[in-house]
């Protein structure tokens, strides 16, 4: 299959291909909405959660189980499950309901199919040299990610924290985390039989024949679930090309696990389409916040004013830098320290593949469960830490492509920063200090088609390595530099950090689990010391 008949098979042109590139490598941020001159003042709460992924819905949970009332703020909107299954929509048929307010759906790979400006649930963020996915919705990133669920690496865990007790961490809020997240790992009976899974096998035996070690790994679908949907007795979610848009069944993200149980205690309110625009320190020890009410056409329909006792700020690497940053900025929170912003990092993230190798199946599931782990023990005498997920191709039809999904070691740091000019947070990050994934990635590439053959995937991605965009930012408010060893950050202890801002660039893997076992880890702490 050449370049021009796989993408004619895709039911794309080669001029829409063209066209989706140079619009998404070229979107323009949109212009400040005109903001209402009226503020309404909404009220004080003792506990106020900004951003409701992986460190809200641990702080959530925590807090009002014990019974402390809690305010949830969501820039996204609710997307609740229906009995027709339509709440998402699914990836090759793509419409509003993918994106954040975008005119063509945010993926990797694009996607020309025009859409209506909407809140979808998935957003793409864009620096001068990196893109930014993400999730834009009640329960964060959960709602859009591909459910990867692993520990961090110890030895990984150790160089990062040696601090944190892992004894701890690896006996009790690790294994609490995955408890809670509801991780299974997929039967290897009914691995080994699926035809969804052929992608995965293909990769697998090519892997082998290189001398490159594969393994499984856990995740939060409903392997049971998937079971039901390849002999036809379910609705079809991971089976039927849904994933990076939301999953409308079978897999177990916030709102249905830490969100859903938080929700139980009759101690949480919830409000979405609720954009946190400065946090200001007050005089009496509370914080004022400016939050921006957004309407489905991008618009602000109000600004409300809200105070509280306590703020857990949960937005993300890039929403909690931008904030703690805006908010120094505009002389609001004058007692930041000069780690507010900085050790930040994309998780080494890289994706890339290889074109005209073995048959990777028509039918593919979108959850993936296995990679190559060229991190641990012998690399094949490689200087370079790569762990490539065997990424799944849904388009329907045999493409002969395997697709890697990389998380490597990369050391380069950036960090964001408030530009006077713009009255902007930028990231400053240089294209070059991606080489170590790029030369990570060429290397595990090269490996694979001495004995396999194929080539590299430029059909996918720009000469073959798709290194200018990242699904795991991670870094901005690094726990024990610009917050104390629990996530308090320092001058100003009723502020709160329990997200991936925590992680200093690098996880070693996907970070979810990480970022919710240091969250249990934190909370367990400060509802004992703080909340007497």
């Amino acid at each position: 299959m050449q370049r021009r008949q796989l993408i004619k098979a895709m039911g794309l042109s080669l001029g829409a291909i063209s066209t989706s590139a140079a619009v998404s490598g070229c979107r323009t941020l949109a212009k400040q909405p005109k903001l209402p001159s009226a503020v309404t003042q909404a009220g004080h709460f003792p506990n106020i959660i900004v951003g409701s992924g992986y460190g809200g819905a641990v702080s959530a949970l925590r807090l009002s189980e014990k019974g402390h009332k809690v305010l949830i703020l969501e820039m996204g909107m609710r997307w609740d499950r229906t009995p027709n299954h339509d709440t998402f929509c699914k990836m090759i048929t793509a419409d509003k309901r993918s994106s954040w307010f975008s005119n063509w759906p945010n993926a990797p790979i694009p996607i020309p199919i025009p859409i209506k400006k909407y809140p979808g649930v998935l957003d793409l963020i864009e620096y001068d040299n990196m893109k930014v996915f993400a999730g834009r919705a009640y329960g964060g990133g959960s709602i859009v990610n591909g459910a990867i669920a692993i520990q961090p690496r110890r030895a990984h865990f150790e160089a990062v924290f040696p601090w944190i007790n892992a004894d701890e961490m690896y006996d009790t809020y690790f294994p609490r985390a995955m408890k809670e997240l509801k991780v299974s790992q997929i039967p290897e009976s009914f691995f080994n039989e699926s035809e969804h899974y052929e992608f995965t096998r293909s990769a697998e035996r090519q892997a082998e024949r290189a001398g490159l070690t594969t393994e499984f790994f856990g995740n939060s679908y409903d392997f049971d679930y998937m079971q039901k949907e390849a002999r036809g007795e379910v609705y079809q979610s991971g089976l039927g090309g849904e994933v990076i848009y939301g999953n409308n069944a079978g897999k177990f993200s916030l709102d249905l696990t830490y969100l859903k149980d938080a929700e139980a205690t009759g101690n949480v309110t919830v409000k979405t389409l609720r954009k946190v625009n400065s946090i200001q320190a007050l005089d009496n020890d509370q914080l004022r916040l400016e939050v921006h009410v957004i309407n489905t056409t991008g618009g602000v329909d109000k600004v409300e004013h809200y105070t509280c006792d306590k703020l857990f700020l949960n937005a993300g690497s890039t929403g909690t830098s931008e904030l703690l940053l805006k908010s120094q900025a505009d002389g609001k929170l004058n007692r930041l320290n000069e780690h507010i912003g900085q050790h930040w990092g994309p998780n080494g993230n890289i994706m890339t593949g290889r074109n005209f190798v073995h048959a990777a199946g028509t039918i593919q599931s979108t959850i993936p469960v296995k990679g190559i782990n060229m991190w641990d023990g012998d690399r094949g005498g490689s200087k370079y830490k790569i762990f490539a997920e065997l990424a799944p191709l849904p388009l329907g039809l045999e493409t002969w492509t395997t697709l890697y999904l990389a998380i490597t070691d990369n050391p380069e740091r950036g960090n964001y920063y408030y530009d006077k000019a713009t009255k902007t947070v930028k990231l400053n990050w240089k294209r070059e200090q991606n080489e170590y994934s790029v030369n990570a990635a060429k290397e595990l590439i090269e490996k694979l088609a001495k004995v396999n053959g194929g080539s590299t995937s430029s059909l996918l991605f720009t000469k073959g390595f798709g290194d200018d965009f990242c699904y795991h930012p991670l870094g901005g408010c690094v726990l024990g530099k610009a917050t104390d060893e629990f996530g308090r950050v320092k001058e100003h202890k009723n502020i709160y950090v329990q997200d991936s801002a925590l992680i200093p660039g690098s996880a070693g893997v996907n970070p979810y689990v990480f970022i919710t076992g240091l969250a249990e880890r934190n909370m367990a702490a400060i509802l004992k010391e703080d909340f007497v």
